[in-house]
């Protein structure tokens, strides 16, 4: 799937916060088991290993705001301009974008806001296409920079300085339009800190690295979700495997649980190949998520070639467990999840910071 929250909204949609369903949707796509569970079943109790890789790692820029800069701005107008500007690279002609401040210093912001609503995301637009920047960035892209741009050692590296400090910051895309789907998502934090560091492009990135409590909420309707996935598809898509088309189902026993079934229909060169991928994921109440009941099955010879080609890939994940969420700098934890049901997925989130 083409996915979630850079708020590059489509990191977000990667990875942020359609969290659950990209956390199936990603374990699915990676392998498959011959046998076909009961989808309904709860997972076991029984103690399961848990990965050092989180689901979803933002750690390095899918949580941040982009600048349009190699070197740190000198104050609030430098900022905005250097904001806009990398948002507009990223969007279609004529975007919305609105970012606003209050405050006279970026260390002492009482708001910091910034609202896409209504733009639209170029078609051929990927992370990986910023434009390139001629001028080198300040430091490494493993050091960090400090409010005066200069490069910290590596042995404190995990240590984020803060930029920004801002009362309050709201990131807003209600919604987010892309060329086959729309996904709405809001970011909210209190007592904020905003970091800087450096990207591979030389250009650099502000991510929300702590704070005293924040939210987030993600919401796709399941049209949406389902066109999103085929997108995302087609984008990854070979030259001997063609993506033809996606049926989404989605079912939640709970709060924090969602199955997810995906039948896939492609060719692989010049015969069709379909195959059908489910799977289910629990948050438990420490917030790890739990992938159980992966399983793929063809449903032509073609699709049954796929499904034995991924089943290992997939083996080394059901049954196992994973980090949810890994933001900069390690200091922010999710504190409540929820996820809602019914025309469209809904995926709530509160965190905490160490303030």
């Amino acid at each position: 799937m083409t996915t979630l929250i850079t708020m590059d909204h489509r990191c977000i949609l990667t990875g942020v916060l359609s969290a659950l369903t990209i956390l199936c949707v990603a374990g699915l796509t990676s392998g498959c088991r011959a046998n076909r569970p009961n989808p309904s079943s709860a997972p076991t109790t029984r103690p399961v290993e848990i990965l050092k890789k989180p689901a979803i790692d933002l750690t390095r820029g899918g949580a941040g705001f982009p600048l349009d800069l190699s070197t740190p701005p000198g104050d609030i107008a430098a900022l905005v301009e250097a904001m806009t500007r990398a948002y507009a690279q990223r969007l279609e002609p004529n975007p919305s974008i609105r970012i606003t401040t209050h405050g006279d210093q970026l260390n002492a912001l009482q708001s910091l806001e910034i609202d896409l609503t209504g733009s639209t995301v170029r078609g051929d637009y990927t992370p990986k296409s910023d434009p390139k920047s001629n001028a080198k960035p300040d430091a490494k892209p493993d050091a960090k920079l400090d409010a005066k741009g200069d490069a910290k050692s590596e042995a404190n590296a995990s240590a984020l300085a803060p930029f920004i400090r801002t009362k309050r910051l709201r990131y807003s895309a209600e919604p987010l339009r892309y060329q086959t789907y729309n996904a709405s998502m809001v970011l909210e934090a209190q007592d904020a800190e905003l970091s800087l560091s450096p990207t591979q492009n030389g250009k650099l990135l502000l991510s929300l690295s702590d704070c005293s409590q924040g939210s987030a909420r993600l919401t796709i309707g399941r049209r949406d979700l389902q066109a999103g996935l085929a997108a995302g598809a087609r984008l990854r898509r070979s030259l001997a495997l063609a993506i033809e088309g996606v049926e989404l189902s989605l079912q939640s026993e709970s709060e924090k649980s969602l199955h997810v079934a995906l039948l896939v229909r492609s060719r692989v060169l010049l015969f069709p190949a379909t195959f059908r991928l489910t799977g289910r994921a629990d948050v438990d109440a420490d917030f790890n998520v739990h992938f159980t009941h992966l399983s793929a099955d063809g449903r032509d010879p073609s699709g049954a070639v796929i499904a034995g080609i991924i089943q290992t890939s997939l083996d080394k994940l059901n049954n196992k467990a994973a980090p949810l969420l890994r933001l900069p700098g390690d200091k922010i934890r999710v504190s409540e999840l929820r996820i809602t049901l019914d025309d469209s997925l809904s995926i709530d989130m509160r965190f905490k910071g160490s303030k």
